[in-house]
C-alpha cells in the first residue's frame, strides 16, 4: 500500500499552493491509500479538497499554526490530535509535528518519542527540512515542506568556506628583509625617482579571505532518482508524460514556483510498505524539475 506524507503547507499565510508538478504526480485516482497531514495544513480549503480528492483516508495531526480544530462538515468539528498512531503492513507508524519534540528535531528526543509510542516509524514536520535515517533499529521521516513555505526557524549552519575579496586603499606590508641590511629604507637606484606614498597607496591591492560567503544549499545537489509517481503505477519507475514532454507544458511550469512560496525547497514522501518492508520516495522540486530519492528500510 501506499502513504503519501505532507506536512507544512502554510497556505494561505507563507505559500500559494502546491507546486503544479506536484498536484500533476499526487492525481492519481485510487493509487495512494492513505494520507498524514503532519501539522500546519489545515487553514486552506482547497488544499484540503485537494487531499481529500487524492485519498478518502486522511490522518491530520496538530501543528504549531494549526487552530485545533478542523471542520468535517457544515455543523460538526473534529479535534486535532497532537500525536496519533497508525498501522500499515507490519509497522506502527507515530505521527506528530516537530513543535511537540523537545528539543526540536533532536534525534535523541524524536527516539524516546518512538519508545513511548511503541512504533516502528515516526513521521514528523515542522522543520521544511526533508529527513530521513534510522536509529536503534526504528525509521524516522520528515517529508518537509510540501509547498516550500518558509520558516521562521534558525537557519542551518553550512560549513565557512574562504572566498576571495579584493580591497583597494591598503598598503602592503614591508618585507622583514630589506636590502639596505636592515635599516627599514629600500635603496633606490640612481637616476630612478622614488614614487611618492600617496601614488604607491592608490596602486597597491591586498587579497584578504572572507568566510562565510557560499550560499549554496544542501537542497540543490539532490541526486535524481529512478522511482517516480507516475499516472501509470506509483514507484514504479514510469516517467509521467507531462515531464517528458518539452515544449506541452503549460505557462504555469515555466517559472520557478519555488520562489513564490518562500524560496524553500517543497518536498514530500510517499511510503511504499510491504509487510515488513518500507520503501520510501523522497520528492523535492528542485530548479522546477521533480527529482525522486529512495531509501528501502526492513523491520528488524
Amino acid at each position: 500500500m501506499l502513504l503519501l506524507a505532507l506536512s507544512d503547507a502554510h497556505i494561505p499565510e507563507r505559500a500559494i499552493d502546491l507546486p503544479t508538478k506536484f498536484k500533476k504526480l499526487l492525481s492519481v485516482p485510487k493509487k495512494i491509500s492513505q494520507v498524514v497531514l503532519l501539522g500546519n495544513c489545515t487553514k486552506s480549503y482547497s488544499f484540503l479538497q485537494f487531499i481529500n480528492q487524492v485519498s478518502s483516508n486522511v490522518v491530520i495531526v496538530r501543528g504549531e499554526f494549526d487552530t485545533g480544530t478542523i471542520a468535517t462538515t457544515k455543523n460538526a468539528k473534529e479535534e486535532l490530535p497532537i500525536n496519533t498512531v497508525i498501522k500499515q503492513g507490519d509497522f506502527r507508524i507515530g505521527c506528530c509535528n516537530g513543535y511537540t519534540v523537545v528539543p526540536k528535531n533532536d534525534p535523541l528526543s524524536l527516539l524516546t518519542f518512538a519508545r513511548q509510542l511503541d512504533v516502528d516509524i515516526v513521521l514528523w514536520g515542522g522543520t521544511h527540512n526533508v529527513e530521513a535515517y534510522t536509529l536503534e533499529g526504528k525509521f524516522f521521516i520528515n517529508p518537509g515542506s510540501c509547498t516550500g513555505a518558509f520558516t521562521t526557524d534558525w537557519p542551518l549552519q553550512e560549513p565557512e568556506k574562504d572566498v576571495e575579496k579584493v580591497q583597494t586603499g591598503d598598503i602592503p606590508k614591508q618585507s622583514e628583509e630589506t636590502p639596505d641590511g636592515g635599516n627599514g629604507k629600500p635603496e633606490s637606484q640612481e637616476g630612478d625617482p622614488q614614487p611618492s606614498a600617496e601614488d604607491t597607496k592608490s596602486n597597491s591591492t591586498v587579497t584578504e579571505k572572507v568566510p562565510g560567503a557560499d550560499t549554496t544549499t544542501e537542497a540543490s545537489k539532490v541526486e535524481e532518482a529512478k522511482p517516480g509517481l507516475s499516472s501509470a503505477d506509483p514507484g514504479t519507475g514510469e516517467k509521467d508524460k507531462d515531464q517528458e514532454s518539452d515544449g506541452d507544458d503549460s505557462d504555469d511550469d515555466d517559472f520557478d514556483e519555488t520562489d513564490l512560496n518562500g524560496g524553500c525547497i517543497p518536498s514530500f514522501c510517499l511510503l511504499d510498505i510491504q509487510g515488513s518492508t518500507c520503501t520510501l520516495f523522497i520528492y523535492t522540486c528542485v530548479d522546477g524539475e521533480v527529482k525522486v530519492d529512495k531509501v528501502v528500510y526492513k523491520k528488524e
